[in-house]
């Protein structure tokens, strides 16, 4: 009678199961893997303020601006003066830069620039020899651009002097016209003077 064996058949199938099983064990008991890392990049944005220029008084000229700036500022046109020039009567003062001449509507004038202890703080243009009709035509000229003049006044001595102001937050204007019609005699003078620093008569 033949035996068969059966029994390493069994045991092999049994060992495969036993696998097979710790397999799934394992793959429940091991955890997920940790997600790759992300990498964080932090931006830093500086924001610089510049302040804006203050507005010019007149063509390129500012408030507080020293001589040097001045002297850039009208390349070719300005320069230091040999010495002080007077600013003249009723509002005296000295300049030390200035420009020998600056037409205005056909009428030459000269233009001196003040400094005080903060810079730039007085502007004068003046014309000993003016043209009929120039002193109108800049009180036409300033009152377009600034509004209608805040004081005006008439003086009648030997000659007639006529005087028109601009006064805001940013400078005042003195427009000042002496005339003596019999001798056939003008003269303008245009003063900008800086806030705090308005001369007086």
């Amino acid at each position: 009678m033949m035996r068969v064996r059966a029994r390493p058949l069994v045991v092999l199938a049994g060992a495969t199961a036993l696998a097979s099983c710790q397999a799934r064990e394992e793959a429940r008991s091991t955890p997920p893997p940790a997600p790759a890392a992300v990498a964080t990049t932090t931006t830093t944005t500086t924001t610089t303020t510049t302040m804006p220029a203050p507005p010019t008084v007149w063509r390129g000229a500012r408030w507080d601006m020293a001589e040097d700036e001045l002297l850039a500022a009208f390349a070719g046109e300005a320069r230091r003066l040999d010495k002080p020039a007077s600013f003249g009567q009723p509002r005296p003062g000295a300049a030390s830069v200035g420009i020998p001449v600056y037409e205005i509507e056909g009428t030459p004038f000269r233009v001196l620039f003040g400094f005080g202890a903060d810079g730039l703080n007085r502007i004068q243009l003046a014309a000993p020899k003016a043209e009929y009709g120039a002193c109108e035509e800049l009180e036409k000229r300033l009152t377009e651009e600034n509004g209608q003049p805040s004081s005006k006044g008439e003086t009648v001595t030997s000659m007639v002097t006529k005087e028109s102001a601009w006064s805001s937050p940013r400078q005042t204007i003195t427009l000042t016209c002496a005339e003596k019609p019999a001798l056939g005699f003008r003269s303008v003078t245009l003063d900008y003077a800086a806030p705090g620093s308005a001369p007086t008569n």
